[in-house]
């Protein structure tokens, strides 16, 4: 069942993902996409795209690895 899961970030949040994207090297969105994908093995991302240049970055997403203590800041966003 596809959803949004990644809508509605408070400016808490955006400042969180910006820190740790700088962190990284990856935008906030990557950052995102990437912690979702390391959740679980069976969650199938379905994020949308305005371009070709936006699609490439999103797929980036799947090679991005966050180390354990970054998981856990972005769980502790959501109260995960």
């Amino acid at each position: 069942m596809p959803f949004f899961p990644l809508s509605g970030f408070n400016p808490l949040q955006s400042s969180t993902l910006d820190t740790v994207a700088a962190s990284v090297g990856a935008t906030k969105m990557q950052v995102a996409l990437a912690w979702l994908l390391q959740r679980s093995s069976n969650i199938l991302l379905i994020p949308g795209t305005s371009s070709v240049e936006h699609l490439h970055e999103n797929l980036k997403a799947a090679d991005l690895q966050l180390p354990p203590q970054i998981i856990a800041e972005l769980d502790a966003i959501g109260g995960a």
